[in-house]
């Protein structure tokens, strides 16, 4: 067998054993990222869950608040009305005892003008005149009514502080209650929002480490792209420029930084604004390499134009080309819009050398 066809052999085995190695580190890749993102959409639910507890504490503290003024005010309107109710009971006390005193006495001065007017019959004594003890007596039973009429109206009195004390001390009783409930549940949500702070640091723990995976993996997938793409390095496309995968406004640049779940994350390629289902077309002839969801790059195209150069087509909504397809420049491969990550409708758009990712603006014709 001539030699070049045997060196033809081993280069064909090995892009084939690169092409499968590149396919499982790439599918490696997606179940970490698939993981990494569950975990993140995690810390996002203990945020808000913790947020929402907090929340909840600052209203019952302030329910709580209000609830010891209540107290406080009922506590003192409580001691208003029992110093007002034992006022009323000893004036009562005191005029049950005059009451007891005047009728004692007007019972004296009776017996006294009967033992008189006994005495004047006794000695004969006709047509005397009693007008003195009369109007004395008739005095006596003025004050006795007058008093009277004062303790049915302290009666009163006392039995409306009594009917209020009771009132006064059902509130106090209800917003005690209340005040033990708030206590309970403010100590609950303290708990909660304890508990949620441990879950958040066990989840930012795991995102750390999935980072790292991703990362790892990631510099293996740009490796095994680079090695397979090295077969030709031509590094020449088919025109002078590759074409635009779809036309409109760059949104995000190439390098621009963004925050994203407290860490910096660079734009490796560029995101261009368009509407949902806008077609998306391939840049340049190539074999298409991976064609499927990829954790944030939402629907994914990875197109290997043979030539050391990818292009990446990502936050589609609808991918119309399979994995191991050969494209031309211009043909239609997905329809944007914004799934994994993208939050507004558009096209993330990265250019690859060797693996590394490179501003692909001025390549684009």
């Amino acid at each position: 067998m001539p030699k070049y066809m045997i060196l033809l052999m081993l280069c064909l085995l090995w892009s084939l054993n690169y092409a499968d190695e590149l396919d499982d580190k790439m599918r490696q890749l997606k179940e970490v990222q698939k993981q990494l993102e569950s975990t993140q959409q995690k810390v996002k639910q203990a945020e808000t869950k913790k947020k929402q507890a907090e929340g909840e504490i600052q209203r019952t503290s302030s329910l709580k608040r209000r609830t010891e003024d209540n107290l406080k005010k009922l506590k003192k309107e409580e001691m208003v009305i029992r110093d007002s109710l034992r006022s009323v009971q000893q004036r009562l006390v005191d005029a049950e005892s005059s009451l007891s005193a005047m009728r004692r006495a007007q019972n004296a001065e009776l017996d006294m003008l009967l033992r008189v007017d006994r005495s004047y019959k006794q000695q004969g004594i006709k047509h005397r005149d009693h007008r003195y003890l009369k109007n004395l007596i008739q005095g006596s039973k003025q004050k006795i009514d007058i008093l009277s009429g004062y303790r049915v109206s302290l009666t009163f009195e006392r039995e409306l502080h009594q009917n209020e004390a009771v009132k006064v001390t059902r509130g106090v009783k209800e917003e005690s209650s209340k005040n033990v409930q708030y206590d309970k549940k403010i100590k609950n949500l303290a708990t909660q929002s304890k508990q949620l702070t441990q879950e958040q640091k066990k989840l930012q723990a795991q995102v750390e480490k999935l980072k790292k995976d991703s990362a790892s993996l990631e510099g293996l997938v740009n490796q095994l792209m680079a090695k397979q793409g090295k077969t030709p390095s031509t590094y020449q496309f088919t025109g002078k420029k590759i074409a635009w995968p779809l036309r409109g406004k760059i949104i995000r640049s190439y390098g621009e930084e963004t925050k994203s779940y407290g860490t910096s994350v660079v734009n490796n390629g560029i995101d261009i604004a368009a509407k949902e289902g806008t077609t998306v077309v391939a840049a340049d002839d190539g074999e298409v390499i991976f064609s499927d969801r990829y954790g944030g790059q939402g629907k994914l195209i990875i197109i290997d134009h043979k030539n050391g150069f990818f292009t990446l087509y990502a936050y589609n909504n609808e991918l119309t080309v399979a994995k191991g397809a050969t494209v031309k420049r211009g043909q239609t491969i997905a329809k944007s819009g914004m799934s994994g990550s993208a939050n507004q409708a558009s096209l993330h758009f990265e250019l690859r050398k060797d693996g590394k990712a490179i501003n692909p603006v001025p390549f684009l014709e």
